[in-house]
C-alpha cells in the first residue's frame, strides 16, 4: 500500500469548519454544540480582531468588542449540523455578525 492510500485509510477526508462570531454569542454556540452532539473537538482562538459585514471588532476604544473563532474538523454529517446551528444563531442574533467557512481537509 502506498503512502497516500495509507493516509486515506487512517486519517481520511474531513470538513474544516471555521466560525467567526462575536464573543457575546459564544455561550449560545457551546450550548447548541452540546445539544446537537457536535464540536467536542475544536481549536478556539480568543480575542480575534477584524472587520466584516457587521461592526468592526477591534478591541480598541472606538470598536471595543472582539470576536471568537472556532476551527472544527468533522464529518459531513456533523458539518451539516453545525451549518444548521450557524443559520439558527444568525437569525437569533442578526446584528452580531456570524461568519462560517467550510472547506475540505485531509489529515496526514
Amino acid at each position: 500500500m502506498g503512502y497516500l492510500e495509507n493516509i486515506k485509510i487512517h486519517a481520511g477526508v474531513q470538513k474544516r469548519v471555521e466560525i467567526i462570531f462575536s464573543q457575546a454569542v459564544e455561550e449560545d454556540f457551546i450550548a447548541e454544540f452540546k445539544e446537537q452532539g457536535v464540536g467536542a473537538k475544536y481549536t478556539k482562538l480568543a480575542n480575534v480582531m477584524g472587520a466584516g459585514f457587521s461592526n468592526p471588532r477591534l478591541g480598541d476604544a472606538i470598536w471595543p468588542q472582539l470576536n471568537m473563532m472556532y476551527i472544527i474538523y468533522c464529518s459531513e454529517e456533523d458539518c451539516a449540523k453545525i451549518i444548521a446551528i450557524v443559520e439558527k444563531l444568525r437569525e437569533q442574533y442578526m446584528g452580531e455578525g456570524i461568519a462560517c467557512f467550510i472547506s475540505e481537509s485531509t489529515e496526514v
